[in-house]
């Protein structure tokens, strides 16, 4: 039985690393820096979302907020093999656009295509967030990066090594503890914690950071003892760790 215990806290916590969470869905990534050499003509960001609300069905919106192209590039919205005109930067699950809501506990397959003119260097950044009807004010952003420059996923790379989410001391704890994260560049950072279902109980960051260390205390006096979760979440980096409450 405690292996079998062991087995599942360890497969969720896999699951957490890729999962980013908003109230009603979470989302999928699969990379959201990408290169290709000169003379590919599209560069695809596939991702999911999931309904994982008490509704039976929900309508998901997305807004492209950011869409900064090279000249003569342009980028397409997706929802399976349904893709949108490039100068469309709002779509929905609703009838209007073709798509029916999502039915609770079912996924729906989305994407974002960046069309490149095939013949330069060049990197397009686009920010994609996320979000649903119920609940419109609570969204999750995606930052992508399209690239046929070379010498950007070495940039990114090394970006990436500046962020770290530390383990949070002390672990065990009771009732509280102390999480340190590093923001490598200036960017909107979300700090969460989750149960070992997935639910968020707890925002401890939710705000624009400059570069640089920080630190955060997570006072746990009116939760359970178990298994939690901590997610940062800050630009194209995100990592998940886990804590344990003992009472």
């Amino acid at each position: 039985m405690k292996l079998l215990f062991k087995k599942s806290l360890f497969m969720i916590l896999l699951l957490l690393t890729s999962l980013t969470f908003a109230q009603e869905i979470q989302v999928i990534t699969h990379g959201t820096t990408k290169y290709e050499p000169v003379g590919t003509f599209e560069i695809v960001f596939d991702f999911e979302v999931i309904n994982t609300s008490s509704f039976d069905s929900i309508a998901v919106f997305e807004v492209r907020t950011i869409n900064s192209l090279p000249s003569n590039w342009t980028s397409s919205l997706c929802f399976g093999l349904l893709c949108f005109p490039p100068n469309l930067d709002s779509v929905a699950t609703t009838p209007h656009f073709n798509t029916p809501p999502i039915a609770q506990g079912d996924t729906l397959d989305t994407s974002l295509h960046v069309f490149t003119d095939q013949a330069s260097i060049a990197t397009a950044y686009v920010q994609i967030q996320i979000g649903t009807f119920q609940n419109p004010e609570s969204r999750i952003i995606l930052n992508f990066i399209a690239t046929t420059d070379p010498s950007v996923g070495v940039k990114d790379e090394n970006v990436l090594n500046s962020y770290k989410l530390s383990q949070n001391y002390p672990n065990p704890f009771n009732p509280s503890t102390r999480i340190s994260y590093t923001v490598g560049e200036p960017g909107f950072v979300q700090l969460k914690v989750f149960n070992v279902l997935g639910v968020e109980v707890a925002t401890l960051v939710n705000e624009q950071k400059y570069s640089g260390k920080y630190t955060v205390d997570f006072d746990a006096s009116k939760f359970s003892s178990g298994v939690y979760f901590y997610s940062l979440s800050v630009n194209n980096f995100n990592q998940t760790r886990k804590m344990i409450l003992e009472k």
